[in-house]
């Protein structure tokens, strides 16, 4: 005659189970931020590249004709990528996978359009982008704007596209804060080519006036805005 289980030992084998799932779910969340982080690289990577390819043709810089270059850029690298001339969120070397921000909370009041879809990428003033082009700085002045590459005294640290959250001091992958925090790290891209994923500074100030953007980090941040 076959024994079944007692209660006890199925309660032994269900605590069992409860630990490796605590134990798991970790690592299993872990393992897909880095996955979503990958495909962001792999993203900002292929739009650095065709930046360059743009230039390249262009003078050896992204002219600087209108005051949302940091965004309108998308719409002139669209053929190096493979893509139309189309704007969509469906064009997916744009859309960062753990672009997921509730812009419909306190952050899209920074914003002119947070009702359209969760994310950069799903906003029409973006051009349904994660990732912008380090084109404007303080007052709309140019960082990288009809500025030759070939000029940029150091390439190697002067961002050349960047996370959308990133030039605002937030991450879309280190979730620390709702709104802005110290250290948000973000995927950036460099005038030589290169892509990281590092820290942003912050100055501590909430709002639009507090975007990176608008200024240079302090020594101990492996990258800088402007390309003087």
């Amino acid at each position: 005659m076959k024994r079944g289980f007692t209660l006890v030992e199925l309660l032994v084998v269900i605590a069992i189970i409860a630990i490796l799932a605590a134990l798991l779910l970790p690592v299993l969340s872990r393992a897909r931020s880095s996955a979503r982080r990958i495909a962001c690289v792999n993203n900002v990577r292929q739009i650095n590249l065709a930046v360059h390819l743009y230039a390249d043709e262009h003078g050896d810089a992204i002219a600087n004709y209108t005051n949302g270059i940091d965004l309108d850029y998308k719409e002139n690298i669209l053929p190096y990528v493979g893509q139309s001339t189309n704007s969509s969120p469906d064009n997916t070397v744009f859309a960062c996978p753990a672009d997921d921000f509730d812009l419909s909370g306190p952050m899209g009041s920074w914003f002119f359009d947070p009702s359209s879809g969760r994310g950069f990428c799903h906003q029409a003033w973006t051009h349904f982008s994660s990732y912008g082009f380090n084109g404007l700085g303080t007052n709309d002045e140019p960082h990288l704007a009809q500025k030759p590459f070939a000029s940029v005294r150091e390439p190697s640290r002067t961002v050349l596209i960047a996370e959308i959250s990133g030039a605002i001091g937030v991450s879309a992958h280190d979730r620390l804060r709702p709104l802005q925090f110290q250290d948000a790290r973000n995927v950036l891209s460099f005038v030589d080519g290169h892509v990281s994923y590092l820290k942003i500074y912050w100055d501590g100030v909430q709002g639009m006036d507090g975007f990176p953007i608008f200024y240079e980090p302090p020594a101990g941040y492996d990258y800088k805005w402007s390309g003087n």
